[in-house]
């Protein structure tokens, strides 16, 4: 029997409503949402942020870039198993749809993300923890919890509403679903980071919108019926992420020499089933007597066959629990709540050697130096009377560094009513939009190390 929430989860309403149409164009809306994003500048920065392996000069390995590109691969394959596991659910106009959301949703996902990577986060976070114990500044709790736990996730949302200006304040003009489906915890930085052990869903592990979105939040909230929780499709999302950068980032790992088939077979030997590891083991034996990197290309086909038993398992989980993502009421991650979790396990314990790598170590911490470097510079200076009005003093030099079309809007498309927080907002906007090597020469050249 056709499920007709469907049709309200996949309602195409933007906040500005199309102008214009084509008889010509067969796109359906997130298809052409798909459209709006490709050209643009932040997902251009994509290819200079980190994934795992800051600064890393070889061509092979991942960027934030080429992630999403997996990731949105992925989803769109899931979108298109669960239509056909679910063709008698979903209305045959919508048909397609699914599929094109998802790999839209998988191409942004990451773009909210710091320079630097977690690590980038965490120095913005740390940054404002300290600097608010210092201050007496005018700023509610929720508004500083905004930046205490800043968020990537958040700042992909305010990225798309807020800060491109092509048209007008509404941005890309993106349809709703898809701005719902790449919101993972539906909540303000009051209601969400809640400790593991206190929580009762995954959508309250962290936040998904600043106090200056949470207005739109809230109308597309109530426009697709979702009372405030996830969409269905953040779920599938979620786990093409997950299943995208686990073995994705090992690959990398063995390619840089970081981690070794020999670690790679010890974690992996510790599953019940033991069929992944004789595979494994069979390919490895049979590229003996090649003139290939038999390490590399054996690895290159496990992390093939781990990703693809994942998505067959994430399918029939969401099959599984249908009623209950529908409704909103499943309170898991897929990939921890599947048949093959351990599998998850298994690459979290190989990504967690290649994080104590001493190379990923010290770069990290340079990247928190830089993140932090910066806000050290652009925080007080933008709180100042000379900041804003471009002067020849050294704050109002910084302001015209600043990015000219953040500034724009900053001056233009401001409507939250706390100045304070807008000032601070800007700094954040610009710094967590860098890409990584512009990060470095910008706190090198600033610093005076490099002109």
């Amino acid at each position: 029997m056709t499920d007709d929430r469907w049709k309200k989860y996949l309602d195409p309403k933007r906040f500005r409503e199309r102008t214009t149409f084509s008889k010509s164009d067969g796109r359906d809306a997130f298809e052409n949402d798909y459209s709006r994003l490709i050209s643009s500048a932040p997902i251009r920065r994509l290819q200079d942020k980190t994934q795992v392996f800051p600064l890393e000069n070889s061509d092979f390995i991942r960027t934030r870039l080429t992630h999403s590109l997996e990731v949105s691969s992925i989803a769109r394959s899931i979108g298109k198993s669960i239509e056909v596991k679910l063709e008698d659910k979903i209305p045959k106009d919508l048909f397609g749809q699914i599929p094109s959301l998802l790999a839209t949703a998988g191409l942004i996902h990451d773009l909210g993300n710091p320079p630097f990577g977690h690590f980038g986060e965490v120095a913005i976070q740390q940054f404002f923890r300290k600097f608010f114990e210092s201050g007496n500044l005018t700023l509610s709790d929720q508004e500083k919890k905004d930046f205490i736990y800043f968020d990537g996730n958040a700042q992909t949302f305010r990225i798309l509403r807020r800060l491109y200006f092509l048209v007008d304040e509404n941005g890309y003009n993106l349809s709703f679903p898809l701005l719902s489906t790449i919101i993972k915890y539906p909540g303000s930085s009051i209601s969400g980071n809640i400790p593991k052990e206190h929580r009762a869903h995954i959508k309250y592990k962290k936040f998904g919108h600043f106090v200056t979105e949470e207005k739109d939040y809230k109308i597309i909230d109530s426009h697709l019926g979702l009372n405030s929780n996830r969409h269905p499709l953040t779920y599938i999302l979620e786990a093409s992420d997950d299943i995208a950068y686990m073995a994705a980032d090992i690959e990398d790992g063995v390619k840089l020499g970081i981690i070794t088939f020999d670690i790679i077979r010890d974690v992996f030997d510790s599953l019940t089933d033991k069929h992944l590891i004789e595979m494994l083991d069979k390919d490895y034996e049979s590229l003996k007597n090649t003139d290939v990197d038999r390490v590399n290309i054996a690895i290159q086909r496990f992390r093939i066959m781990t990703q693809r038993l994942l998505i067959e398992s994430i399918i029939e989980e969401f099959v599984e629990h249908y009623d209950s993502i529908m409704n909103g009421s499943y309170p898991h991650e897929l990939l921890t709540n599947c048949k093959l979790s351990e599998i998850k396990e298994c690459f979290g314990k190989l990504l967690a050697v290649i994080l104590k790598h001493k190379k990923i170590i010290n770069i990290e911490l340079a990247g928190w130096n830089v993140v932090q470097g910066l806000l050290k510079e652009y925080i007080p200076a933008c709180l100042t009377d000379e900041f804003k009005k471009g002067s020849k003093t050294r704050e109002g030099r910084l302001y015209l560094t600043v990015s000219s079309s953040y500034r724009y809007l900053f001056e233009n498309f401001t409507p939250y009513p706390n100045n304070i927080y807008n000032r601070l907002r800007l700094i954040v906007d610009f710094i967590s939009g860098m890409t990584d090597n512009y990060a470095l020469q910008l706190y090198q050249g600033l610093s005076g190390i490099r002109i």
